[in-house]
């Protein structure tokens, strides 16, 4: 279940905030008048969260090439690196 605080609690409870984004790993989402505005989450969460992004979109674009027919075998490669 996802964490929601008040925007009011970026100020008065900052710290508490942060906290809880580096513990769980997961976003604080804000409100303000009891509508989402906006998440928090830790840097590392972030960071790991973007590499997890390109990774799935490199195995996507692996895929459409395999899809497509845009591979190349293990003799081949090595073949041109030998210069056969």
């Amino acid at each position: 279940m996802p964490t929601i605080r008040p925007s009011s609690d970026i100020r008065n409870n900052y710290q508490e905030i942060s906290r809880l984004c580096k513990e769980t790993g997961k976003p604080v989402y804000i409100t303000v008048n009891g509508k989402g505005d906006t998440a928090i989450m830790d840097i590392e969460a972030l960071d790991e969260l973007y590499a997890r992004l390109e990774l799935y979109e490199k195995l996507t674009e692996g895929l459409k090439d395999l899809e497509e027919g845009r591979v190349r075998t293990h003799e081949e490669v090595f073949s041109k690196f030998r210069g056969q």
